[in-house]
């Protein structure tokens, strides 16, 4: 396996044949030279049927293929070629290490054209043929297709998880420009809105890959890529743009723009509207389309970053499980249980301090007062919770006072666990992050929700008002401060089964990890 190929392509209809071959032999990226119909062995100026935007239904149609046969390579269609095709040299910013050919050469002609052509390879480049039947018509041949220029372009989005979907919007963009691209990239409070919003790459990386993709595709055109905190961007102020670029579910806003231009005195921008692409892979809970939530609901589960043991023995290897008030945690540390974890609940235990005789009680009455006790002389946990959620400096005095108890107690427990035979232990506790006990486990695993949710479930499950049950999740970690500290993210805002193939992936690459780290 090579991490970057280049396959040469003269026949659009090839690709679907072609692709499930190139995965085994191309591990991460694959450039993709459109040569439409072209002999790669005549000499001379080659000049196909049509100018670029001809050909953008053919380019779209690669990257829906791409997301059908190959979706975990990143493909990328070289558009330079098509624009210009007196330019006969093949750039990219990855060296590649494997040429494609869709066509049968003779070992000295692949050579000659890899190293007559290709500006960037390594050291050894190797190259193989797939000389596979066409399928179907060429679209180049039945899509009718607008070929106007436009010598600047602007379109935007979040371009989050830079996927195919992302991919066709910026080539059509880029095969309609012939000056300067610019690239509205949402910024944060324009993100609030979207699934699993606090999963979304930082605004400076998401408009570093953007650049860097539509650098690599064509690197004759001048790139402005900026942030944008609402949807005109620089679109009602700019009169060199001409043309914009949006999606389907985009067009009302593209109406809009042009609506401020107008009343500004500007350019009404011509629009070119790019249908949307299925996703063949989604799922009952996800969006048909191809999307960037789609990504970010397929990263629940998955490690989003490995441990760092350090020193810590492996056994007994302990699982933090938090999250915020309702998140599901309980449901999730059961099912934790139900693979073959040993389960330590902090909340369980803390329920158990707080009874009459344990050392939290004591601690509580003497603290809060008598108050705090019903008429059978237990703590009343609701009327306890009212002082302090609506009281910062007696949840901190309240903290102080019961966090190391209950510590004290889970690491018995876990201690007796790991002696009774387990060797995976979780830890659920609500508050791992705010207490300071993430140096006692070896990764962390985080529930999530909305904070709408959070709230809904509150009300739902203790009988309290809105703004009590606001209270309540506004004083503990955001959904993003959970992540920030999290190796493994999951969220039980779908069906049960949907939260049961999450844990169950995030199980299966937990012992595949410790395989690994144990034998190193």
């Amino acid at each position: 396996m090579v991490n970057t190929g280049l396959l040469i392509l003269t026949n659009a209809t090839k690709v679907s044949k072609i692709l499930p071959v190139i995965k085994k032999h191309v591990l991460k990226t694959l450039y993709i030279q459109y040569f439409p119909e072209r002999n790669l062995l005549l000499s001379g100026n080659y000049k196909p049927r049509w100018q670029g935007p001809k050909y953008a239904q053919t380019i779209s149609r690669i990257y829906s293929i791409a997301s059908s046969h190959s979706p975990s390579l990143d493909v990328r269609v070289l558009l330079s070629g098509i624009k210009n095709p007196s330019t006969p040299i093949i750039n990219t910013k990855k060296p590649v290490e494997m040429v494609i050919f869709d066509q049968t050469y003779t070992n000295n002609d692949a050579v000659s054209f890899i190293q007559d052509y290709l500006a960037n390879t390594c050291m050894g480049c190797s190259f193989i043929t797939c000389d596979e039947k066409a399928v179907g018509k060429n679209e180049d041949d039945i899509t009718p297709v607008d070929d106007l220029l436009y010598k600047n372009v602007v379109l935007g989005g979040t371009f989050d998880r830079l996927h195919n979907g992302h991919k066709i919007l910026l080539s059509r963009a880029v095969l309609k420009c012939t000056q300067k691209l610019t690239v509205g990239v949402t910024d944060t409070n324009m993100l609030l809105s979207k699934i699993l919003w606090e999963l979304i790459e930082p605004t400076e990386k998401r408009i570093e890959r953007v650049k860097e993709f539509l650098e690599d595709i064509d690197p004759s055109l001048a790139y402005d890529i900026v942030s944008i905190n609402d949807m005109y961007g620089p679109t009602k102020d700019d009169p060199s743009f001409e043309m914009i670029v949006v999606s389907e579910e985009t067009v009302r806003g593209g109406d809009k723009i042009n609506e401020v231009r107008v009343k500004k005195g500007l350019n009404k921008l011509a629009m070119d509207v790019i249908r949307l692409e299925a996703d063949p892979h989604y799922q009952e809970h996800e969006e048909e389309k191809l999307s960037s939530s789609n990504y970010r609901m397929r990263l629940l589960g998955t490690r989003l970053k490995d441990p760092v043991i350090k020193d810590k023995p492996l056994k007994p290897y302990i699982i933090g499980l938090t999250g915020g008030i309702a998140s599901g945690k309980s449901s999730v540390g059961e099912k934790l249980k139900n693979l073959g974890a040993a389960l330590v609940n902090c909340d369980k235990i803390a329920h158990d301090l707080y009874a009459p005789g344990k050392l939290c009680f004591n601690i509580i009455v003497e603290n809060f007062g008598n108050n705090v006790l019903n008429q059978d002389g237990f703590i009343d946990r609701k009327a306890l919770g009212k002082i302090v959620f609506n009281d910062k400096a007696q949840l901190e005095k309240l903290n102080s006072l019961v966090w190391p108890a209950i510590l004290d107690q889970a690491k018995t427990e876990i201690d007796e666990l790991y002696k009774e035979g387990y060797e995976i232990i979780v830890m659920e506790a609500a508050v791992l992050i705010q207490a300071g006990w993430l140096s006692v486990c070896h990764e962390i695993w985080t529930c999530i929700i909305p904070k709408e949710e959070a709230i809904k479930r509150v009300m739902e499950r203790n009988g309290l008002t809105e703004s009590e049950a606001k209270s309540r999740v506004e004083a503990q970690p955001s959904n993003t401060e959970q992540i920030n500290s999290a190796n493994v993210v999951v969220s039980t805002m779908w069906s049960h089964s949907v939260t049961q193939k999450q844990i169950q992936k995030a199980w299966d690459l937990l012992k595949t990890y410790l395989a690994r780290y144990s034998s190193s």
